[in-house]
């Protein structure tokens, strides 16, 4: 029960992030800057499987090496990244601790 309801809200998760990307894709900005909010709200509750199912997927559709901060895919995508990386960090003080303790 509970890896079906997990499933659920990833597929959700994934509806949600392509139709924020089709919709930013065509023009619809306020539509998508909605969807954009929506995923932001949730990014902490992200699985880190799909923070880097995100972060894969919208890697092609910006260019990592520049800023466009008016682009909410190029936003998302960071936003993504950072989330990522404080996982990162704090995985890696936890561990630190863990190796102190024996």
């Amino acid at each position: 029960m509970v890896v079906r309801q997990f499933e659920v809200q990833k597929d959700r998760h994934v509806r949600l992030r392509e139709a924020f990307i089709s919709l930013q894709a065509k023009g619809y900005a306020q539509q998508a800057g909605q969807l954009y909010d929506r995923l932001l709200r949730d990014l902490e509750k992200q699985s880190e499987r799909t923070l880097l199912d995100d972060l894969e997927r919208t890697f092609p559709l910006v260019d990592p090496s520049n800023q466009h901060p008016e682009s909410l895919v190029w936003k998302f995508h960071w936003s993504v990244r950072n989330e990522l990386e404080r996982r990162s960090e704090r995985n890696l003080a936890r561990d630190l601790k863990m190796v102190e303790g024996e």
